[in-house]
């Protein structure tokens, strides 16, 4: 046969035969231009950017005096950064040249010819290692906190039952271990699909030729493969086996780590009736992974002696032995012990696992430090009793937040511009007497402003900070039910000398969210108005950037996208850029690794104003604790252990470390020296106006809510799971339940003799409504930090809130007074029921408030009392308790008593000539109250009949009603309404 026919006829490497027929000339395409043009305009665009945001960055952590912090954190990022670029770049390279080297065939046939030239091949070889390495590094950067924490974490002092190692190895050092191998096998999984996809593509044409053939149609339109190219059998070089499976006993080594590192993972499980190892997890499931462990290391060393030996068989039963441990050994193995060996007897099986369970989850969360006693159920009280605790009933908060922010906005926010949102609860004392005040920040909101005064200048030069704040006691009411101001107006006018605001200024805060300009030569800012002009102001402060050169305005018009600071007159030497003002903006810039509260609140002190902020460490790696579930963010350890101040003029933010003994802000602590202070160094005026945490305190409570239980059987069968109870919606006509929430009073604790200032959060039992216990956390300097929790008995009843809002409703002067309000053209809001511990027993006070309608504008109009016995009503607190002990009689004031002109309100009734008051608290007969509540019978029975269709039934309890109605507007000489509904 002649030797050019034939297609087998094999030919130099470096050519194919002299008689060939060259291959056709490619026309050279442009689009790798147009791919380049693409990328120089990305990074032109993109990459100034990112780099003015971290100069900028870097020079806003300096005017912080924390330079340190920011260039910390960079300078890890980008050693790790750098490493792990390097050494991901090293090993794909490293794979894919040795197999770019090894890959050719020693033989060409002709008409044959490598399908890519090998300087092409190599050049995609670079560019996807460079890519791949770039962002398999970012990924691994940006976990700095779990590099950092390894580091420089330390000791718990405790163990886990299993294992025996201390908590501090899974919170700092098992992360570290998981990112690792995680990186290093993605990383090996990288270079093995290259180097397969090299060995592919070099040996294309050998395989193409070797099992594919001509295909023709066949019998019935069948596809039919012919005349397959013959060839000698294809062998790859030793080399290549070589290094595949060399690769291979990397990846067997790195699963055997996985395995190793998945031992630990079973202290997290969620196999068993409580969190963490369990009977099954311990006696199944770990000696598996351990088995699993053995043959993953079997099967790497057996990979290698296989280089030598060249036997497939051994490796072959090593892998068929992994997967049958892998489905019997592994899963089904610890199934049947949880079947058949736990289910049967699983309270006895899993008693010490509980108990591990119980034991971790109130140490995590703090709960093994609460304090409980318990106290008998008390539930009856005395005038006089009250009366000899006035630092507690002079501090009973009667305004709800939620009313008085409309109340404040109303009376105080002055122009449209201001919003005082957020009201808080803080103490001060005022004249010596520790007063509990509520307070709102007036800040600035630049989107409200009137939309022809909306421009560019006026909101970054000119409208750039708020103004002093509203402040009032949370138990006094003036005139027509509208707060005692103790701090109002612009420039603010305090009634006592301790709240003299001498820096009223609001440059940070929570509605502030703009950039703004200030010091500038040629523009002052607004302070604040003053009649028809307006007063205005230079920032005297040093919170901010300076901007001195064209350079670093250049770096801000960058960083904000915003041309105008370049061309701006305004923006001159010295003038200063404030950014980063919303003050939750500003902490999670500064250390984004705690959690913060939602609720700062603003502190008055030496005449100047600061946020407070309540601050975090947490992890989700405590072992056999359980995880809260009321949140995104899923952690099992979490400590209240920081407090931020920050500045409100100046933009200064200081973190104080309040709980030493936690190990995890003491890892925080070491990495960033510059930032934490210890609490000693705090500002002695803002001690005494700490507190605790809400956020904290709910999540610790619905943990408690389940793990107040510590025997393991009464946990088992769940025998006394608690429920934090829900309180009705503001609306008194809707049915609808707002969550729970705790709430700042002044109380004395059973046993104890000095008020204090707590947080307080009820409990009742998981499927009915009465107390069974609260818990109070104190927040007052000596005692600062302490939960204790009252439970009561569980034979004995004590009302809790909803029974206590049922009792209210069903009172016939409070049902009365609500439907006839609602009926006035006034909209009843109900406030946040309060549970008051007094004397051994619990006073509950619920505020009523009325809003008009086509008014924004709630006022504080009467008080609900109740004790275990009796419920009164009245137009401020003792007013009320005079009515519920039976001091004073109940009064229904029908219309609409809103406090502003109403042409269609009728004046308060009083009694009639001659009527008086027995002992049981109510009128002789015909007096104004009977009749009321005969008329308000009348109608209920009516509505009841038009319900039923009993037209009849109707139209006497009308008429019945209108002789009640009659007779009360001839004794009390108030005319009835033309219209009767």
């Amino acid at each position: 046969m002649n030797s050019k026919n034939n297609p087998n006829r094999p030919v130099n490497i470096n050519g194919s035969s002299s008689n060939a027929a060259p291959p056709p000339r490619k026309r050279r395409s442009l689009a790798w231009l147009w791919w380049l043009i693409a990328a120089i305009l990305l990074l032109v665009i993109i990459v100034p950017s990112l780099l003015a945001e971290a100069i900028t960055d870097w020079m806003w952590f300096g005017s912080q005096d924390l330079a340190d912090v920011y260039t910390t954190r960079l300078w890890l990022a980008l050693a790790v950064f750098a490493g792990a670029l390097i050494v991901g770049l090293v090993f794909l390279l490293a794979n894919w040249m040795v197999a770019l080297r090894a890959s050719r065939p020693a033989t060409l046939y002709e008409g044959q010819q490598d399908p890519m030239s090998r300087g092409t091949m190599r050049w995609i070889a670079i560019i996807a290692a460079i890519v791949l390495a770039f962002f398999m590094a970012l990924a691994v950067a940006g976990e700095w906190p779990t590099i950092l924490l390894y580091l420089k974490g330390g000791s718990f002092g405790q163990t886990d039952p299993l294992f025996h190692n201390d908590i501090g190895f899974y919170v700092f050092e098992l992360p570290f271990y998981r990112l690792l191998r995680g990186w290093a096998l993605v990383l090996l999984v990288m270079a093995a699909i290259g180097t397969a996809l090299v060995y592919l593509a070099s040996n294309y044409e050998q395989l193409s030729r070797r099992f594919t053939g001509q295909v023709t149609m066949g019998p019935g339109g069948r596809r039919v493969v012919v005349n397959p190219v013959a060839g000698p059998p294809i062998r790859l070089p030793q080399s290549v086996e070589v290094h595949m499976t060399i690769l291979g006993a990397i990846f067997l080594l790195l699963l055997a780590v996985g395995y190793w590192l998945d031992r630990f993972d079973l202290l997290y499980s969620s196999r068993a009736v409580a969190y963490g190892a369990g009977y099954t997890d311990v006696n199944a499931k770990l000696p598996a992974i351990t088995i699993m462990l053995v043959i993953a290391l079997a099967m790497a060393v057996l990979l290698l002696i296989n280089l030598r030996v060249r036997t497939w068989k051994l490796l072959a039963g090593a892998l068929g032995l992994w997967l049958l441990a892998l489905i019997a050994v592994d899963n089904i193995y610890p199934a049947i012990i949880q079947q058949f060996v736990v289910k049967p007897s699983e309270s006895q099986m899993e008693t010490p696992y509980i108990e591990n369970n119980i034991a971790a989850t109130r140490a995590a969360f703090g709960l093994d430090k609460f304090h409980e006693q318990e106290v008998p159920a008390v539930t009856s009280i005395t005038r006089e009793q009250i009366d000899e605790n006035p630092n507690i009933t002079n501090n009973i908060r009667l305004w709800d937040y939620r009313p008085l922010q409309d109340t404040y906005g109303q009376l105080q926010s002055l122009r449209s511009y201001y919003s005082l949102d957020g009201v808080d609860i803080d103490r001060y004392t005022l004249g010596g007497v520790q007063r509990q005040v509520m307070l709102a920040p007036r800040e600035l909101n630049s989107d409200n402003l009137a939309e022809n005064i909306r421009t560019w200048e006026n909101v970054h030069f000119r409208y750039t900070h708020g103004y002093g704040l509203a402040m009032s006691p949370v138990n006094e009411i003036q005139g027509e039910g509208l707060p005692e101001l103790l701090i109002k107006d612009i420039p603010p006018v305090s009634t006592y000398p301790e709240l003299q605001v001498t820096r009223p200024e609001i440059y940070y805060g929570e509605a502030t969210d703009q950039y703004v300009f200030v010091n500038s030569s040629e523009i002052q800012e607004f302070d604040y108005p003053v009649g028809d002009t307006n007063k205005l102001t230079r920032y005297e402060g040093k919170g901010g950037v300076a901007i001195n050169d064209l350079f670093t305005k250049i770096l801000f018009a960058a960083r904000f996208g915003d041309g105008n600071i370049l061309i701006s007159n305004y923006v001159t030497d010295g003038t200063r850029v404030l950014y980063h003002r919303n003050i939750r903006d500003m902490v999670e810039t500064l250390a984004p690794f705690l959690l913060y509260e939602d609720d700062p609140y603003m502190v008055l002190s030496g005449g100047k104003l600061y946020w407070i902020m309540d601050a975090e460490t947490y992890t989700d790696r405590y072992p056999y604790s359980t995880p809260y579930d009321g949140s995104s963010l899923e952690f099992n350890y979490i400590r209240n252990s920081v407090k931020v101040v920050i500045d409100a003029y100046e933009g200064t933010a200081t973190y104080y470390v309040i709980d030493p003994t936690d190990p995890i802000v003491n890892a925080y602590r070491g990495i960033f020296p510059d930032l934490f202070k210890d609490i000693s160094e705090m500002p002695p005026g803002l001690i005494p106006h700490l507190r605790y945490p809400e956020g904290l305190l709910d999540v610790q409570a619905r943990m408690y809510s389940t793990y107040h239980m510590t025997d393991p059987q009464v946990f088992y069968q769940k025998e006394d799971v608690w429920a934090l109870p829900a309180a009705n919606s503001q609306d008194h006509t809707a049915s609808t339940l707002v969550p729970p929430e705790a709430y700042y009073v002044n109380i004395q604790l059973p046993g104890e003799s000095k008020v204090d200032f707590m947080l307080i959060q009820s409990f009742t039992p998981s499927t009915k409504d009465n107390m069974i216990a609260w818990m109070a956390a104190k927040g007052d300097p000596n005692d600062y930090g302490k939960v204790e929790v009252i439970r009561y008995p569980k034979q004995e009843l004590v009302f809790g809130p909803k029974q206590i809002e049922a009792r209210i409703d069903q009172d016939p002067v409070i049902s009365q007074q609500l439907t006839l309000w609602s009926q006035s053209g006034s909209n009843v809001i109900r406030g946040n029921l309060l549970t008051i511990p007094i004397s051994n027993t619990l006073l509950y006070i619920e505020p009523l408030f009325l809003q008009a309608n086509n008014s924004s504008f709630p006022e504080l109009k009467r008080v609900i009392v109740a004790t275990g016995n009796s419920v009164g009503i009245g137009s401020d607190l003792n007013e009320a308790l005079d009515v519920a002990f039976k001091l004073k009689p109940g009064e229904v004031i029908p219309g609409g008593d809103t406090g502003t002109p109403n042409p269609n309100a009728t004046p308060v009734p009083t009694l009639p000539p001659g009527a008086t008051v027995t002992p049981g608290g109510t009128q002789t007969a015909q007096t104004a109250e009977q009749l009321t509540q005969s008329a308000l019978d009348h109608y209920n029975r009516a509505q009841d009949a038009l319900r039923n269709g009993d037209w009849t039934t109707y139209g006497e309890e009308i008429d019945a009603m209108k002789a009640d109605l009659d007779q009360l507007a001839q004794i009390t000489g108030v005319p009835i309404p033309t219209t009767i509904p």
